[in-house]
C-alpha cells in the first residue's frame, strides 16, 4: 500500500479550516495535519473534523509534509518561511493563501531551499462568518482561486498547486503577481483603510456617544473590516504599500469630487454618480453569486434592488457576524 500523502495546513482560521474540510473527501489517501499558534483555533478545527491531528510545534507539523497550505496573515509569512525552510521535504510544494503575492514570492525566493517550491494562491469568497466556526467544505466550490507564480516556479509545482486548488473545489485563475496585488489594493486594502478612517472619524467625534445609537446597516457596511485584527490588516496593507497608496490617492480624489458636487448643489450629478455605483455593485454581486464573469445581460427585473443588494451583501445576520471579500475577473492563461 502506497504511503499516504501528508498535507499540512498552517493557520486554522476560516480559510485554513475550510481547506481541511474540503480535502476530507480524500481521507483514504491523505493525512491532514493542522498547526496554529492559537491552540483554541487548532482544537476547534480538530473538533469539526478539518484535520486528522494538530501539531503545536511548527517543525513537527511540516517536516513530513508533501504539501503545505499556508493560511496566515501576510505579516506572519516571512517569519513562518524562515522558521521552517530548512526542515522541509525534497519536493514539498507550499500553497500560500494570503492576499498579497509579490512580497511573498520574493520572500520565498530568498528564504526557501531549491528543493522546495512556493506557489501563490488567493481564494475569492464572500461570506458572512469569517472565523473558524464558519468553515465549511464547500467554501471554495466553484469560486475563483487566484494562482500566481514567478520565474522560479517549476511546471511540476504549478501543476501540483493547481491540482490542490481543484481538489478543494476552486477554479484556478492565473494572474501575474503584480497585476493581482494592484487589483487587491483596490478591492481589499484601500477599502480596509477607508473603513478604518470612517470609524476613526466617528469615534473621535465629541458626539459619538449618542451618534452610535443611530448607526445602522449603512454604517455597519461602510466600516466593515474583515481582518482578524488591526495588526493583520496593517501588515497586509504594508506588504502591498505602493499599490495601496495609489488607490488611496484615487479614492481621495473621488471623495473630493463628491464633496465639491454636494457643496455646489450639483444634486443631479451626485445622484448620477451614486446610481452608477449602485448599478455596478448589483451586477458585481450577481456575477459573484453565479460565478459567471462574462458581461451579464440583465433585465431591470433581474437586477437586485439597492435594499436586497445590501441584504445579500452582508446578510441579515450582519450584526452577528462579519463579512465579504472581493471578486475577480475571468480565468485566463498564466503569463510567461
Amino acid at each position: 500500500m502506497a504511503d499516504r500523502m501528508q498535507i499540512t495546513i498552517i493557520g486554522m482560521g476560516l480559510i485554513g479550516a475550510s481547506a481541511g474540510l474540503a480535502l476530507r473527501k480524500y481521507q483514504d489517501k491523505v493525512t491532514i495535519v493542522g498547526h496554529d499558534r492559537n491552540l483554541r483555533l487548532a482544537g476547534q478545527a480538530k473538533s469539526m473534523g478539518a484535520v486528522d491531528r494538530t501539531e503545536w510545534n511548527l517543525i513537527n507539523a511540516v517536516v513530513k509534509a508533501d504539501r503545505i497550505v499556508m493560511a496566515v496573515p501576510a505579516g506572519e509569512i516571512r517569519d513562518t518561511l524562515t522558521a521552517m525552510a530548512q526542515d522541509l521535504k525534497n519536493g514539498c510544494v507550499i500553497l500560500d493563501l494570503s492576499d498579497v503575492k509579490t512580497s511573498v514570492l520574493d520572500w520565498a525566493a530568498e528564504l526557501l531551499p531549491p528543493h522546495v517550491s512556493l506557489v501563490g494562491g488567493h481564494p475569492i469568497v464572500v461570506t458572512e462568518n469569517l472565523d473558524t466556526s464558519g468553515a465549511r467544505a464547500d467554501l471554495f466550490a466553484g469560486k475563483l482561486f487566484c494562482l500566481m507564480t514567478d520565474a522560479r516556479s517549476s511546471d511540476a509545482a504549478v501543476r501540483l498547486a493547481t491540482d490542490l486548488i481543484e481538489a478543494m473545489g476552486g477554479k484556478p485563475f492565473f494572474l501575474d503577481p503584480v497585476e493581482h496585488d494592484g487589483m487587491v489594493a483596490a478591492t481589499v486594502h484601500a477599502p480596509t483603510l477607508m473603513a478604518a478612517a470612517l470609524m476613526e472619524a466617528a469615534i473621535t467625534s465629541p458626539g459619538w456617544a449618542d451618534m452610535r445609537k443611530l448607526a445602522g446597516t449603512q454604517f455597519y457596511a461602510s466600516t466593515l473590516i474583515t481582518a482578524d485584527d488591526g495588526k493583520a490588516a496593517a501588515s497586509a496593507c504594508a506588504a502591498n504599500r505602493e499599490h495601496t497608496v495609489r488607490w488611496l490617492d484615487r479614492l481621495i480624489g473621488e471623495l473630493d469630487e463628491c464633496r465639491d458636487l454636494l457643496a455646489a448643489g450639483e444634486d443631479e450629478k451626485l445622484a448620477d454618480m451614486i446610481e452608477r455605483g449602485l448599478e455596478a455593485g448589483r451586477k458585481w454581486l450577481h456575477a459573484q453569486a453565479r460565478g459567471d464573469w462574462e458581461e451579464p445581460v440583465m433585465s431591470a427585473a433581474e437586477i437586485p434592488s439597492s435594499g436586497s443588494y445590501l441584504g445579500q451583501m452582508i446578510g441579515m445576520g450582519a450584526f452577528r457576524q462579519r463579512g465579504p471579500q472581493p471578486g475577480g475577473r475571468q480565468p485566463g492563461k498564466p503569463k510567461k
